[in-house]
């Protein structure tokens, strides 16, 4: 049967909307392969971002507690060196008193010189005194006096005035003891320094 016009019009129409149909639907899966192509990298993209952000945030976070740590160290360590410098200013304090006294600082001498002579009372020696300009004019007559006493035999006294703190140093046959306020307070300074570096410790110990 011959197609007529109205039906190869129809047929033409019928193809040309099914041509442009498929068109239509290849554009529009591309297009969507193109938009999940876009998300999937801007969501990959937005997830770097995100772990990038927290990796820095983390290594802030770290640098923070690590400077903060280091800080309150050395705080510690500040605080235990001023304690520390304060605890010996009060033991030089105290110490310098009876260092200063001139009774105190006879009799002390005094006992020692004649131990070492009791010690070695078959030699004869030297012994040398060395103490404060000014003590030294203050205990002149009791070192003459002291010189005299036989319990001395036949040990001689020099008594110098070279120090300039209170105290004494004693030397007697090669050997030099110093008793000064830096010796002593020193000596007591070791004494308490354990104490101290305890209490902080301690005290640390209960702020973490």
């Amino acid at each position: 049967m011959a197609e007529t016009i109205e039906s190869f019009v129809a047929r033409l129409k019928q193809e040309g909307v099914d041509a442009g149909r498929t068109a239509a639907e290849e554009h529009l899966a591309k297009a969507r392969q193109e938009a999940d192509a876009i998300l999937a990298d801007g969501r990959a993209r937005a997830e770097k971002i995100i772990a990038d952000a927290r990796a820095r945030a983390d290594g802030l976070q770290a640098k923070a507690r690590t400077d903060l740590e280091l800080a309150a160290r050395d705080l510690v360590l500040r605080l235990h060196e001023s304690l520390s410098r304060a605890v010996r200013e009060i033991l030089a304090a105290g110490v310098r008193q009876p260092l200063s006294d001139p009774k105190f600082l006879g009799d002390l001498l005094r006992e020692i010189v004649l131990q070492y002579v009791r010690a070695d009372i078959e030699r004869t020696a030297a012994i040398r005194i060395n103490v404060t300009p000014e003590m030294r004019e203050r205990l002149a007559e009791w070192a003459m006096a002291l010189a005299h006493k036989p319990e001395l035999g036949g040990t001689s006294l020099d008594l110098r005035g070279t120090l300039a703190d209170a105290g004494f140093e004693y030397q007697a046959d090669g050997a030099n003891v110093e008793v000064t306020v830096e010796s002593v307070a020193d000596a007591l300074a070791e004494l308490v320094n354990p104490a101290l570096r305890d209490v902080l410790r301690k005290a640390m110990t209960r702020k973490k």
